[in-house]
């Protein structure tokens, strides 16, 4: 059996595909899985000892839909995959799936051998089992995942040493920033989580962003009374993983790093707004959800028409630091 999963979205997306990997190898357990990710999010699965293959696509390359295309039409041919089963449900994602031979294909559309239908508003890896179950495979367990070689643990350690963060103290990152602008809750109000931190637990604060986010990251830092170590561009995604895995809690806005703390066994207080919090918020007791029921919630994604954005200017500092206190006094 040689199988092969689909999925080319970005980085949250491809993390929430690890329960569907794990429930595959465990009913196939000598089966030849590979997945096909874009190249900018791959880094998320390596190490994970149930693939045998990660092979990646360029979405932003400049010849995507001829010259990408065919590069990858032919490695799928060349691997002669018996089943295939397209996560992301998409006329490219699908047309991949057909061009790869595959004798049976899962997915939605009218290239498919399996068909399924988007049943109901539920968690993006309750709406992927629904995929597996179609052709007998039974999964139930939705904990997200991550692996890491020792290197890169002690990588992590030797950073957080040069930035004067012990390892005995409590650590709680921020992630002020976002995929798309309207999910970013305000930098004030993360730094005044940030100094309440201080004062209260006498906590270290991370503050993390990618390179887009420089300047967010250092004005929330600016903004703070207290002291904050700034991690903003200079870290790859494994390294931002395993930084987050040795946090104590992650406050953040529902973008892609919340799934790789979820992945690492890190407890979150996730911010919603704009996006569907029951499709993509974090599960389980050590995950807590805030977000306000606003008329207009969730949006259309990726828009900039909203002027308002009371869904994010809703949550207020007080109700954050609750669930803080709360999830911190579990730790």
């Amino acid at each position: 059996m040689r199988i092969l999963l689909i999925r080319l979205s970005s980085l949250g997306d491809i993390v929430l595909t690890t329960p569907v990997i794990r429930a595959v190898r465990a009913y196939f357990p000598d089966a030849y899985i590979a997945v096909l990710v874009a190249k900018q999010s791959a880094d998320v699965l390596r190490e994970n000892p149930h693939l045998d293959e990660i092979i990646t696509f360029d979405r932003f390359a400049k010849n995507k839909d001829t010259g990408e295309m065919l590069r990858v039409v032919r490695i799928l041919r060349e691997r002669k995959f018996t089943l295939t089963i397209d996560l992301q449900r998409k006329f490219r994602t699908e047309l991949l799936m057909y061009l790869s031979g595959a004798t049976e294909r899962v997915g939605k559309g009218r290239l498919c051998t399996v068909r399924v239908r988007e049943q109901g508003n539920k968690h993006a890896t309750a709406h992927y089992f629904d995929l597996l179950h179609a052709v007998g495979i039974p999964a139930v367990d939705q904990r997200l995942e991550m692996f890491f070689a020792s290197s890169e643990r002690t990588d992590a350690t030797q950073r957080f040493d040069a930035a004067g963060i012990t390892e005995t103290g409590l650590k709680v990152g921020l992630f002020p920033g976002a995929g798309w602008k309207l999910r970013e809750w305000m930098p004030e109000r993360f730094a005044a989580i940030g100094d309440k931190l201080v004062q209260h637990f006498n906590a270290d604060v991370l503050i993390f962003g990618g390179q887009r986010e420089t300047e967010l990251v250092h004005t929330v830092a600016n903004l703070m009374d207290a002291r904050a170590v700034t991690f903003a561009g200079n870290l790859q995604i494994r390294e931002l993983a395993a930084c987050l895995e040795k946090c104590d809690l992650f406050l953040t806005n529902d973008t892609g790093p919340m799934h790789i703390a979820a992945a690492v066994g890190t407890a979150t207080v996730s911010l919603f707004g704009p996006g569907n919090h029951i499709r993509f918020q974090p599960l389980g007791e050590l995950h807590q959800t805030i977000r306000h029921d606003v008329p207009c919630s969730p949006c259309k994604q990726f828009t900039d028409k909203c002027k308002d954005n009371i869904c994010m200017k809703g949550i207020d500092v007080d109700e954050v630091w609750q669930s803080v206190s709360r999830a911190l006094a579990r730790t």
